[in-house]
């Protein structure tokens, strides 16, 4: 999955996760180590490429730049929603 991002990541706004690791999310542990996943909100596309764990009824993942190796972008929270999943931008 390539890093694409079409508008700023804002914090507070709740981003629908359309695919992770090239399909549908069915649970939290397909954001789990290693990982990539798209979120949306209105007209914005953003790819997440980065390192998450499962912790108390969430995933937390590190977004990195260049790959789950490169620099650390932001943190993101992905929770299960009424439809699918929802992520948002988190606090370090």
């Amino acid at each position: 999955m390539s890093e694409l991002s079409t508008g700023p990541v804002v914090s507070g706004q709740v981003y629908v996760v359309d695919e992770v690791r090239g399909r549908a999310p069915r649970d939290l542990e397909d954001f789990a180590g290693e990982t990539s996943f798209r979120v949306t909100h209105g007209g914005h596309v953003h790819e997440v490429v980065g390192i998450g764990r499962v912790l108390d009824g969430h995933a937390r993942v590190h977004e990195k730049m260049g790959g789950a190796g490169g620099k650390d972008v932001r943190v993101w929270s992905v929770r299960r929603a009424e439809q699918g999943f929802a992520a948002e931008h988190a606090a370090p």
